[in-house]
């Protein structure tokens, strides 16, 4: 029973560590575009920073893409990354069992929406320095 315990106790634990209070969503600086990039270079470094970071191109559109982000099947996040000649934005589209909270100005989120989607910004201007020096 001893042995039990430690492993409630250590199961409490864990659990507590991983449950985290929604924040305010946060939105990426928009991505500048170096000049006259082509729209295939911008499109490709949209597609290969997603897939470096397991988000899935789920829609295709004019100037737009819609990603989703679903590791574990648990939770699920959904963005738009819209694109024109100057810029690249991404912004918050849609999610599943991350506590988002429209009703807060700012809206509230799960802390690691904001983590997935600077790295996917940062990812993807990574890969724009490398289109732009082709």
């Amino acid at each position: 029973t001893r042995l039990m315990t430690v492993a409630a106790a250590v199961l409490c634990i864990s659990l507590s560590a991983q449950a985290r209070d929604p924040v305010p969503i946060q939105t990426p600086a928009a991505i500048t575009l170096p000049q006259g990039l082509p729209t295939i270079e911008v499109e490709k470094a949209i597609i290969n920073a997603a897939l470096k970071r397991q988000w899935k191109v789920i829609e295709k559109k004019p100037g737009a893409f819609i990603l989703e982000y679903a590791p574990r099947g648990t939770f699920s996040v959904k963005v738009t990354v819209s694109y024109d000649t100057n810029a690249i934005k991404i912004s918050y589209l849609d999610s599943r069992n991350l506590d988002f909270d429209p009703s807060k100005e700012p809206p509230l989120i799960h802390p690691n929406y904001n983590r997935w989607v600077n790295n996917l910004a940062r990812d993807i201007e990574s890969s724009l320095v490398v289109s732009s020096v082709k």
